[in-house]
């Protein structure tokens, strides 16, 4: 038995010895060092690379501003504002036309910020503003608008208000446009009874179905008329939430418009 004691202990002993931690040869694991701060002139090229932009380009900032900032004139039509920021976790966008109220648009500044505008015509304030001044800076550019699809979804979005106006409490309303068949599951409504308004355009007419999320049919297949007249039917739910489908037939662009309100 000592025999084997001694061979046990020798193996144990050579494990430990393998094992052993002398620590790091260099003493560079386990320091505490921290990034370098990048000065102001270093954030200010940091904001031009990702806008694309020269560092002298009206909305940058400058060496005795860290905020960007445009106050300009436009031509009616569609824009596309971009603003970055460096040095900073994040900003706040300030965007004021004319005499209308400021809209503020905070982000952080792991990303360029990307925000269309459709504009009226006139004077245009913008203006990004690091909350920490020095040595962040922030930067701001206006460009006409390129993607045609962020055009579009301002048309239905500017569709969609003229036709359900104006809003009423409880709704729960959605808009979507296609030239095939679409099924729209945003409606989130807790079941009840409701009124179901809906408006098409595009074809002379469309077909309209609703179902539960659970899948049961709450509105049978109907034809309805696209001839600008608000479409009203009453609904039953039993469970949460409303899928509409919608179908204009032989590929006619269509776009819709529908909502929910609770019934007294």
């Amino acid at each position: 038995m000592r025999r084997g004691f001694w061979l046990v202990a020798g193996v144990l002993t050579t494990l430990l010895t393998a094992c052993e931690y002398s620590g790091p040869v260099d003493g560079v694991a386990g320091s505490s060092q921290t990034p370098r701060q990048r000065s102001f002139e270093e954030n200010v090229d940091e904001v031009a690379r990702l806008l694309g932009a020269s560092a002298n380009d009206p909305g940058m900032p400058s060496g005795a501003e860290p905020a960007g900032e445009l106050s300009i004139d436009l031509a009616p039509g569609d824009y596309t504002v971009r603003s970055a920021c460096a040095g900073v976790f994040g900003v706040e966008l300030t965007i004021v036309e004319g005499e209308g109220a400021p809209l503020t648009v905070p982000y952080t500044c792991d990303s360029v910020l990307e925000r269309f505008l459709r504009h009226a015509g006139g004077p245009v304030a913008i203006r990004v503003t690091p909350p920490t001044g020095k040595p962040a800076a922030a930067g701001v550019t206006v460009q006409p608008n390129a993607d045609p699809r962020a055009s579009e979804l301002e048309d239905l979005q500017e569709w969609f208000q003229q036709q359900l106006q104006p809003e009423l409490p409880g709704q729960s309303a959605g808009s979507a446009n296609s030239n095939t068949a679409i099924s729209s599951g945003s409606l989130s409504v807790t079941p009840g009874k409701y009124k179901l308004h809906f408006v098409c355009d595009g074809p002379s007419s469309a077909q309209l179905s609703v179902a539960s999320w659970a899948g049961a049919e709450v509105l049978a297949p109907v034809r309805v008329r696209c001839n600008g007249e608000v479409f009203e039917t009453s609904v039953t739910l039993a469970t949460e939430g409303a899928d509409l489908r919608m179908e204009s037939g032989g590929g006619t662009e269509a776009r819709y418009a529908f909502r929910l309100v609770p019934s007294l």
